[in-house]
C-alpha cells in the first residue's frame, strides 16, 4: 500500500474544497433566483473548505481551532448539504432536530477536547454524526416520487451511499485501531479515509453541476412546448381580440405603462374624448391631460402591479372640451414586446354619480339643517354645487316680489375667500338694473353666458367683485313666479344642458330645505320672543313674579343640594301711591323704571333682579352670606335716594326700604323666604322707612 501524509492529503482535500465551493458559487450566482437551496450548498462547500484547511493545519494553528471549529465547520457542512439538496429537490423538512443534534455534537466534542482528550471518541462522535446526516440524505433521495428528479438523482444517490458506507466503515475503524491523540500521525489508513471523503465531494460537486443543468434543460423544454401551444392560442385569440375590441359598446384603449403613449383605441374611446383616432394615437394621455389628477394613475398603475387586474377604479378625467367627467377604469397590464401596457375599459358614470351626489346632498342638508342657521346652509349648498360642476364662484338671490328687487343671501366658501371682496351681503336692487344674469328672472328659464366678456348687456362690477368668465344662472319657480335665483360661474370648461339639468335639480332641492329652515327659524324667533314677553315685566324690562319664583325655585335646590349660602333682599318704594296721586301715574311708572334700571347696575350677572307686584322688588343673591346681602341692599338704598335723574324729573326724593333674608335648612321654598324678608323689610318700615333692616329670629314674625 502506497504511504500518504495525512497533512498533505488534507491539503489535497482543502484545495478540492475550494474548487467545489467556487464551482457552486458560480451555479447559486446564475441560478438563485430560480431554484432554491443552492445558497446551502454553496455554504456547505465553503464551511468544509474552511473546516479541511483548519485540520491540515494541526500543530501550527490552536486546537480550538484546529480541533473543535473545524470538526463543527465540517459537521455543518453536511448538515447544509442535506438542507440544499432537499430544497433543490423540493423535499423540505422540519430540521429542528438536525440542529439540536449539532448543538448536542458541539458540547461533546468540547468535553473530549479540553475535559477529556480523547482523539478516538471525537472520531466516533463525528462520524456516527455524519451518518445520521447522510442517512436522512439517501432516504431523502431514494423516496423521489417525481419520475423525471427520480431519474437524475440516480448517480446522487450512489454517491451518498457510498458517503454513508465510508462513515460507516471510519466508525468501525476508529472502535477496532488505536489512534493515539494526534490526527496527523494516526496512519496510512486514515489518509486513504480523507482521500475518499475528498473523491466523494468532488463526484457530488460533478454530479450536482448535472442536476442543476438537467432541471435548466427540462425547464427550457417545457418552456418551448408551452411556447408553441401558446402561440397557436395567441394566433387564434389575436383575431377574437380585435373583434371585442373594436366592436365592444365601452370605451377601449391600450396604452403604455412608461408614458401612457396610445398604442390602440376603438371608436367608443373617440367618442368618449371628443378626439380623432389620429390626434391620440401622434399623443399620449400625460401630453393631453386626460387624467385630472395624474398622481391618481400612478396609484392605479401600482394597484395594477400588486392586484395584477384592477375593477372600477373611479377618477376625473379631462376630454378635449375641457369638460370634467367622471370615469370608471376596469383593467390589466399586458405584455406587447417589451413594453408594459395597459388594456382599459372605461364607463363614462359622471351622470350617475351626479345623481347619487344629489341624493347624498338631501340628506346631507336636512342633517345639516338641525344645526346651522339657514345663511350657513345656503353656503353649504353652493359649496356642494360648486363641487359637483367643478365651478369656482357661486352665489343664491331671493327676489322680493313686493319691489322687485333681489336681495343677495349668500356667496359659496370659496367665492368670499378667494375670488370676491365686494360688499351687499343684505342689500336690495331692482332686478331692472342687474346685469345679464338677471336675464334668469326677466325670462324664468336658465341661462348660460359661456363668454361672458362678449357680452353686450353686461353691465360693470363693483370694486372687488369676481371677475366672471362664463356663468349658469337657474331660477326657482313656484306657480310661474320666480322666487329665488341660484348662479355659479367659472368652470373650466363650457357649461352645458346636462349642467342646466344638474343645478336646477339642486335649486330645487335646496329650496324645499332653505324654506322649511327659515320657517322654523321664524317659529323658534317667535317662540324665544313669546317666552321673554312671559317672563320680563313689560314695565321695567326686568323678570316679573313668576320668573323671579321660577329662579328662585331653582336657587333654593342648588343651596340646599351643595350647601352653598343664598339670600334675598325685598324692597318696596316709600310713600309711593303718594308719586301716583300727586305727580301722575306717568310719574310713578317712570320712578318704577328708575329703581329697576338701578338696581340691575348694581348687583352681579348671577343675582335676579324682578318686580314681584306694584312698587314690589325682589333681589335673589347666589352664594351670598346675609352680611355681604345687608352691604349691597345699604348700597343700592343710597343710590335709590341719591338718583339725580328721579329728583331732576319728579321734583321730589324716592326712598325704598329693604328687608334682607337668608336661606336656612328649615325654610321649605322660596315663598317662606320671602315672607321672612318681606317681614324684615315692614320692619324696616315701621323703624322710620328709608332703611335696611335683616330677617333675624321668628321674634321677626311677631
Amino acid at each position: 500500500m502506497l504511504n500518504l501524509d495525512i497533512r498533505t492529503v488534507l491539503l489535497s482535500y482543502t484545495l478540492c474544497n475550494l474548487i467545489c465551493a467556487l464551482v457552486t458559487f458560480s451555479l447559486w450566482r446564475q441560478n438563485r433566483m430560480r431554484f432554491s437551496g443552492l445558497g446551502f450548498c454553496m455554504s456547505s462547500f465553503a464551511l468544509n473548505f474552511v473546516g479541511v484547511l483548519l485540520l491540515s493545519l494541526r500543530g501550527i494553528v490552536s486546537d480550538f481551532l484546529s480541533i473543535l471549529v473545524a470538526n463543527v465547520l465540517l459537521a455543518a457542512g453536511t448538515l447544509f448539504l442535506f438542507i440544499g439538496l432537499s430544497d433543490f429537490l423540493q423535499r423540505k423538512f422540519n430540521q429542528i432536530h438536525n440542529y439540536i443534534l449539532l448543538g448536542i455534537y458541539v458540547a461533546l466534542q468540547a468535553s473530549f477536547t479540553y475535559v477529556h482528550p480523547d482523539l478516538q471518541i471525537r472520531t466516533i462522535l463525528f462520524s456516527s454524526l455524519i451518518v445520521i446526516y447522510v442517512s436522512q440524505m439517501v432516504w431523502m433521495l431514494s423516496t423521489i416520487k417525481d419520475p423525471f428528479i427520480h431519474l437524475f438523482v440516480k448517480e446522487l444517490r450512489i454517491i451518498s451511499s457510498l458517503f454513508l458506507f465510508l462513515g460507516v466503515g471510519r466508525i468501525v475503524y476508529a472502535f477496532i485501531v488505536p489512534m493515539g491523540n494526534d490526527l496527523i500521525k494516526t496512519g496510512n489508513l486514515e489518509a486513504y479515509i480523507f482521500l475518499g471523503f475528498q473523491i466523494i465531494y468532488l463526484s457530488t460537486t460533478f454530479y450536482f453541476f448535472l442536476m442543476v443543468n438537467k432541471r435548466l434543460v427540462h425547464i427550457l423544454e417545457e418552456d418551448i412546448i408551452k411556447r408553441q401551444h401558446i402561440e397557436i392560442d395567441l394566433h387564434s385569440s389575436q383575431e377574437k381580440f380585435y373583434k371585442a375590441f373594436h366592436a365592444s359598446p365601452a370605451s377601449v384603449l391600450i396604452s403604455r405603462v412608461a408614458d401612457g403613449k396610445f398604442i390602440d383605441i376603438n371608436e367608443q374611446f373617440q367618442n368618449l374624448t371628443g378626439y380623432s383616432r389620429e390626434e391620440l394615437l401622434s399623443s399620449n394621455l400625460r401630453s393631453l391631460e386626460m387624467w385630472v389628477d395624474i398622481t391618481e394613475r400612478d396609484r392605479m398603475i401600482q394597484l395594477l402591479r400588486t392586484e395584477g387586474t384592477v375593477r372600477d377604479f373611479e377618477f376625473l378625467g379631462k376630454v378635449k372640451s375641457g369638460e370634467i367627467v367622471t370615469l370608471s377604469f376596469s383593467g390589466e397590464i399586458i405584455k406587447i414586446g417589451d413594453d408594459d401596457c395597459v388594456l382599459s375599459m372605461l364607463l363614462d358614470i359622471t351622470e350617475k354619480k351626479q345623481i347619487e351626489a344629489i341624493l347624498k346632498m338631501q340628506i346631507t342638508l336636512w342633517e345639516y339643517s338641525v344645526s346651522h342657521t339657514s345663511g350657513e346652509l345656503m353656503q353649504k349648498v353652493l359649496d356642494e354645487t360648486e363641487s359637483l360642476t367643478n365651478s369656482k364662484i357661486s352665489f343664491f338671490h331671493f327676489l322680493d316680489a313686493k319691489t322687485n328687487s333681489l336681495k343677495l343671501q349668500a356667496w359659496s366658501t370659496q367665492t368670499k375667500e378667494n375670488f370676491c371682496k365686494a360688499e351687499g351681503e343684505g342689500m336690495h336692487y331692482p332686478v331692472n338694473k342687474a346685469g345679464v344674469w338677471c336675464d334668469a328672472v326677466r325670462l324664468k328659464r336658465p341661462v348660460i353666458h359661456n363668454d361672458y366678456e362678449s357680452m353686450i348687456d353686461k353691465k360693470g362690477m363693483p370694486e372687488g367683485h369676481a371677475q366672471v368668465v362664463r356663468e349658469l344662472v337657474v331660477p326657482i319657480m313656484r306657480d310661474n313666479v320666480v322666487k329665488a335665483v341660484l348662479g355659479i360661474g367659472n368652470k373650466p370648461a363650457n357649461y352645458h344642458e346636462k349642467d342646466v339639468e344638474l343645478v336646477t335639480n339642486i335649486a330645487n332641492i335646496a329650496w324645499f330645505v332653505i324654506v322649511e329652515k327659515q320657517a322654523d327659524e321664524e317659529i323658534q324667533m317667535l317662540n324665544e320672543k313669546l317666552e321673554v314677553l312671559a317672563l320680563t315685566d313689560e314695565l321695567t324690562k326686568i323678570y316679573n313674579r313668576r320668573a323671579f319664583f321660577m329662579k328662585g325655585a331653582e336657587e333654593i335646590i342648588r343651596a340646599r343640594r351643595y350647601h352653598l349660602p343664598l339670600t334675598i333682599i325685598m324692597l318696596d318704594i316709600d310713600r309711593f301711591k303718594l308719586i301716583n296721586d300727586t305727580l301722575g301715574h306717568d310719574s310713578g311708572d317712570y320712578a318704577l323704571q328708575c329703581v329697576a334700571a338701578t338696581l340691575v347696575e348694581g348687583v352681579r350677572e348671577v343675582d335676579v333682579v324682578g318686580r314681584l307686584g306694584g312698587e314690589e322688588f325682589g333681589i335673589l343673591l347666589p352664594n351670598t352670606k346675609i352680611e355681604d346681602a345687608q352691604r349691597l341692599a345699604e348700597r343700592l338704598r343710597q343710590r335709590i335716594t341719591e338718583n339725580s335723574e328721579l329728583k331732576c324729573k319728579l321734583k321730589m326724593n324716592i326712598t325704598a326700604s329693604f328687608g334682607v333674608a337668608d336661606y336656612q335648612l328649615q325654610i321649605k321654598d322660596l315663598d317662606e323666604l320671602l315672607k321672612n324678608a318681606d317681614t324684615a323689610m315692614y320692619k324696616a318700615k315701621n323703624l322710620g322707612r328709608n332703611r335696611v333692616a335683616i330677617f333675624t329670629s321668628e321674634s321677626d314674625k311677631m
